[in-house]
């Protein structure tokens, strides 16, 4: 029986991997996009962008005022895989901004492969959630328009 249940959650396994990598890659293109416009709006390179990418978890951290840490992370439940996340910052010091905190299911789409699922049942690409994290420090940069390749 255990074989069985092993054989079912391979595959899973092996799609929310490949997602995975794939999104880790999209977010660091997203960074260095961001930091490229920043840098070319004299922004200081230690007000940028910084990127820590880890074996299944990821953080993209803005440490200057307006901060922004944009922590990831892949994991395993019993049903399946999901990708998991918290966005949590300060305005200035001492004024926390309200933190979010966000969870999509991986699955199979018949016309793009693996997705993360949203709550609403929308179904993103690893390019497309990267580019919904890359955003989250519009905060960060007020004055600049930031990009968003592939969107």
């Amino acid at each position: 029986m255990s074989a069985a249940i092993t054989q079912v959650s391979l595959p899973l396994y092996e799609e929310a991997t490949s997602y995975w990598e794939d999104l880790t890659r999209e977010c660091e293109q997203q960074i260095a996009a961001i930091n490229s416009v920043a840098s070319a709006n004299e922004v200081a390179e230690e007000e940028r962008l910084t990127w820590r990418p880890g074996e299944r978890r990821l953080s993209i951290v803005r440490e200057n005022f307006p901060s922004t840490e944009v922590k990831v992370s892949l994991a395993f439940e019993q049903w399946g895989p999901k990708i998991c996340g918290s966005v949590r910052g300060y305005e200035e010091d001492e004024c926390e901004f309200y933190p979010e905190e966000f969870e999509f299911a991986l699955g199979s789409d018949p016309d793009q492969g693996t997705v993360a699922i949203t709550g609403e049942g929308r179904s993103l690409c690893a390019r497309e959630l990267a580019a919904y994290l890359a955003q989250q420090f519009r905060r960060s940069f007020p004055g600049l328009s930031l990009p968003c390749p592939g969107c």
